[in-house]
């Protein structure tokens, strides 16, 4: 299915997720690190395009510091133009492309300054790293090539992300500093390694 260029990154500028920012405390949060995790995924490789299920993060040394289920039902704008994953799992925006595709596939996902969230590893994602996100259909690997804050609202400007690229991935979160929530998004933006 092809979508109008702008329309998977416009959204971005909205990714000022519901709960962004503060939630219940569960108490003092440490900030996000690199310890590893066990990895949950194999390198099956992919058949065809499907909806991704599960994500991981790595160094470039190769140990996983992240490995998170994806919400099974995708994120989709409210009628304010939000996305808001329903719980703390990362969720697959489903107006982005599928892994696979030949459009740019957008995650979405909460960052919290009092709680703990999956997506709050992003902070920690460095230029090298590969994000590895799996579907029904295998698992598609991806080469971080930059991160950083992005002003919420700047990509309805004219912004390179706005165009589709066949194996790009974008991870987004509302970004948290300091343990402060500011008036930014946080991304991630990597593209597939092809062998």
């Amino acid at each position: 299915m092809i979508r109008p260029a702008g329309a998977t990154l416009a959204a971005l500028a909205f990714v000022g997720l519901v709960g962004c920012g503060t939630s219940e405390s569960t108490g003092p949060v440490a900030p996000p690190d690199r310890s590893p995790v066990a990895s949950q995924l194999t390198a099956a490789p992919p058949s065809e395009p499907a909806p991704p299920t599960y994500l991981e993060l790595r160094g470039a040394d190769g140990a996983t510091y992240l490995s998170t289920s994806l919400h099974p039902d995708p994120v989709v704008r409210d009628a304010d133009a939000v996305l808001n994953p329903v719980d703390e799992r990362p969720a697959w925006w489903g107006e982005s492309g599928l892994p696979g595709s030949a459009e740019t596939v957008v995650v979405a996902g909460h960052n919290y300054s009092q709680s703990a969230a999956p997506f709050r590893a992003l902070r920690v994602v460095q230029a090298g790293d590969l994000a590895l996100l799996a579907t029904p259909a295998g698992t598609h690997t991806y080469r971080v090539e930059s991160v950083g804050p992005v002003a919420k609202g700047a990509l309805l400007s004219d912004n390179a992300l706005r165009a589709q690229v066949p194996g790009r991935l974008v991870l987004a979160n509302c970004d948290v500093r300091d343990g402060r929530p500011t008036d930014d998004n946080y991304l991630v933006v990597a593209q597939a390694v092809v062998d």
